[in-house]
C-alpha cells in the first residue's frame, strides 16, 4: 500500500482541526510497519484513512493497487480496532466461525480448519473457545479479535494499540501471529505505544506529532540512534483524542 500527501481536516472554521498534515509512507509484503507518537497525533487518523472508513482532505490511499476501501481491498485486510466489539451471546468458537464466513472462507471442512488453526495460534484453549464471550476477560477479547482479524488469511493486518489489556501470554501470542503472517508474505500496519512491542514486532515505524512525521526510518536504529530519547519521550505522552 501507499500513502501520497494524505492530509485530513475536520470540522471547519475555528473549530477546523488538522489531524494530519500531508504525510507519505510505504508498507510492502512481509514487513511490519509501525505507527508511533502520543495520542493526538494521527495515528488513529491514519489507520481510518488505510481501511478506507474516512477519506482524505488531500493526497491519496492507494491499497493493493486501488483507492482504500474499494470492496477487494476489504476483503484482503484484517482489522483489530482498540476496542474490539463483543458478540456476548456467541462462543469464541462461533464468533470466529461468523467472521470466517463473512470474509467468505469457503468449504466447511476449511473453515472448520482456519477457525482451529486461529483460536490456536493466539492460545485460546478449548475450554476458552467454549465459553460465551461475554464471560471473557479483556485479554482473552483482545485475542479472540486477532484471531477473526486473522482466519480469512488476510494479506494486510491493520492493529489499532493490539496489545492493550493483553498480559504477557498474549503479547507473545501476538508476536508469533504476526511473525506466521509476516513469514507468509503478509503485511502489518501496528499502531501502539508500547515500546517493547514496536522493538520486537516492527521493521520499521513512522513516528508522528501534531499530524506530521517527525522521525522514520529503522525501528531498531531509531532506539538505538541518537534521536532515542526523543522517541521514547514520545512514545510515552499522552492526549486527546485522535
Amino acid at each position: 500500500m501507499q500513502a501520497d500527501g494524505i492530509a485530513k481536516v475536520f470540522g471547519h472554521g475555528a473549530t477546523q482541526v488538522e489531524a494530519l498534515r500531508g504525510i507519505d509512507f510505504e508498507l510492502f509484503a512481509g514487513e511490519c510497519l509501525g505507527l508511533l507518537g502520543p495520542n493526538g497525533s494521527g495515528k488513529s487518523t491514519t489507520i481510518k484513512l488505510v481501511l478506507g472508513a474516512l477519506r482524505p482532505s488531500k493526497g491519496s490511499v492507494v491499497v493493493f493497487g486501488g483507492p482504500a476501501g474499494r470492496r477487494q481491498a476489504r476483503a484482503w485486510t484484517g482489522y483489530v480496532p482498540e476496542e474490539a466489539r463483543r458478540f456476548g451471546a456467541l462462543s469464541g468458537r462461533e464468533t470466529v466461525h461468523l467472521f470466517a464466513r463473512l470474509q467468505g472462507v469457503s468449504g466447511r471442512a476449511n473453515r472448520k480448519h482456519r477457525v482451529e488453526e486461529a483460536l490456536e495460534l493466539v492460545e485460546l484453549t478449548p475450554k476458552a473457545r467454549a465459553q460465551r464471550v461475554v464471560t471473557y476477560s479483556r485479554g482473552m477479547a483482545r485475542r479472540l479479535a486477532m484471531a477473526a482479524a486473522w482466519v480469512h488469511e488476510p494479506r494486510l493486518l491493520v492493529l489499532d494499540e493490539p496489545t492493550s489489556g493483553l498480559d504477557p501470554l498474549g503479547t507473545e501470542s501476538l508476536l508469533r501471529l504476526l511473525e506466521r503472517h509476516k513469514r507468509r508474505d503478509g503485511a502489518v500496519l501496528l499502531s501502539t505505544h508500547d515500546r517493547v512491542t514496536a522493538t520486537v514486532a516492527c521493521d520499521r515505524a513512522l513516528v508522528l506529532a501534531a499530524g506530521k512525521i517527525v522521525m522514520q526510518g529503522d525501528m531498531k536504529q531509531l532506539l538505538s540512534g541518537d534521536d532515542s530519547p526523543s522517541l521514547i519521550s514520545l512514545m510515552r505522552k499522552t492526549g486527546g483524542d485522535e
